[in-house]
């Protein structure tokens, strides 16, 4: 009798993996820190900032809207809460569209299962965050 072959294993996306890839767009987008606020200097690599931390809400953990560039002093700043108004501040005056919608839907809850993973995962490498906020908008309003 002949042995049967082994199925290959589809190899799982990680949240870690997508979100590495999410961080790579947004930082391509941004270009340079989103602070200049000429109080404190920008120093360091640019990080990806999300707005709301993705351990308070996960919704919006690859939202675009709520990741922004920030060097490290800056996000060192935002991350020890030293000035907590200013990102909130920056959001206001920068993205109040996005920052209503992220508000009015704080309640909202986005299953990130494989094929979603990999959609966000595909969109993300190619750049395509207008495409990704509109895909994550309809994972939150539809639900």
């Amino acid at each position: 009798m002949k042995a049967q072959p082994k199925k290959k294993k589809v190899k799982k996306l990680t949240v870690t993996k997508v979100q590495d890839a999410v961080n790579k767009a947004i930082r391509e987008r941004d270009e340079y820190c989103m602070i200049g606020d000429g109080v404190h200097t920008c120093k360091g690599i640019l990080t990806a900032s999300h707005y709301y931390p993705v351990g308070g809400n996960s919704t919006f953990r690859f939202y675009p809207p709520n990741i922004h560039a920030q060097c490290l002093s800056h996000h060192g700043i935002h991350e020890r809460k030293q000035e907590p108004f200013f990102y909130r501040r920056w959001m206001q005056e920068h993205y109040p569209d996005d920052l209503e919608f992220m508000e009015t839907h704080w309640n909202a809850s986005v299953k990130y299962s494989q094929p979603v993973l990999r959609d966000i995962y595909d969109l993300a490498r190619r750049g395509a965050l207008d495409e990704l906020t509109e895909y994550i908008r309809a994972l939150i309003v539809n639900g």
